[in-house]
């Protein structure tokens, strides 16, 4: 069987990798000498079908062999579960993987989710909003999940783990829509169910305003998801953990940065791609490090 840039699950790449000491095993590992084998995983940034995201504008820069899993609208605890983990850990394992990509955490501070913390909140600041939801455990949870997924890739030496932050939320950007149409999604645009919002209509009425909404999503998505998930991951786990930080990303004032209130657009995903592959080319044993751009 022809090996391939990208698969679509993982029976595919079993079928391509063969079996320990076949021919096909062989040629797998000699493709892999000087380039990575890479998993995406995560939600709607990573594994929307038939769209431009960060994966796509990652992967479009690397020569190498990929698997993308997970779904758009999926949260930590339901992709980061034990027997996800354990299995996903020994397939890594058995194929070789150098790195897996993360892009998981934000569903579980919008929508639903947020919609629980403040029901029945009064009027606040932004500053209050946030503090009600670190006492609500939203970080101190998605934490957990990232240190049960860590726990189950450490043993494996090799891998490396490779997460991101969010950019900026702008005031232009929270609460819209984005348009379903092919020129925004690809097809994607004919089967999505749902365009957002997800931050605004929870709080509208805690913070009245977009101003103070933006700020709120810096807190949230930004600050709060950096130094309450990533970091401590990192510091935890020093050898195996890193992330990419877009905190610095001109996405506040970019009217063009932002497709709806939470998703890039194909051209702002491609703004943040550039630094995420520095972050993997970094992460790669430097004899795979120049297939990565």
């Amino acid at each position: 069987m022809a090996l391939k840039r990208i698969y679509d699950n993982w029976q595919q790449l079993r079928a391509a990798s063969g079996t320990p000491g076949s021919r096909q095993r062989r040629e797998w590992r000699a493709y892999l000498q000087e380039r990575p084998l890479i998993a995406y995983w995560g939600d709607s940034w990573f594994s929307t079908p038939l769209y431009r995201n960060l994966c796509w504008n990652s992967f479009a820069r690397i020569d190498g062999m990929s698997i993308r899993l997970g779904g758009p609208g999926l949260t930590a605890a339901r992709m980061l579960t034990p027997a996800a983990c354990r299995d996903n850990a020994e397939r890594f394992a058995a194929r070789g993987f150098d790195l897996l990509c993360l892009s998981i955490g934000g569903n579980d501070c919008l929508g639903e989710r947020l919609a629980a913390v403040f029901a029945g909140a009064p009027r606040m600041d932004a500053d209050a909003a946030f503090e009600r939801v670190v006492t609500q455990g939203v970080f101190e949870r998605l934490r957990a999940r990232y240190e049960l997924l860590l726990s189950a890739m450490a043993p494996l030496g090799g891998l490396r783990v490779v997460g991101h932050g969010y950019a900026p939320l702008s005031r232009h950007a929270i609460g819209k829509e984005g348009a379903l149409t092919v020129r925004n999604l690809g097809l994607a645009a004919m089967v999505m169910g749902t365009v957002g919002p997800w931050l605004w209509p929870v709080m509208q009425p805690v913070l009245g305003s977009k101003a103070e909404a933006e700020r709120f999503a810096w807190r949230l998505l930004v600050d709060g998801f950096r130094d309450q998930v990533l970091a401590p991951s990192r510091a935890a786990w020093p050898g195996l953990f890193s992330y990419a930080d877009f905190s610095a990303v001109g996405s506040l004032d970019d009217r063009g940065f932002w497709y709806d209130e939470i998703h890039p657009t194909e051209a702002g995903f491609a703004l943040l791609a550039s630094g995420y592959n520095a972050m993997l080319r970094a992460a790669l044993p430097a004899t795979k490090r120049a297939a990565v751009h």
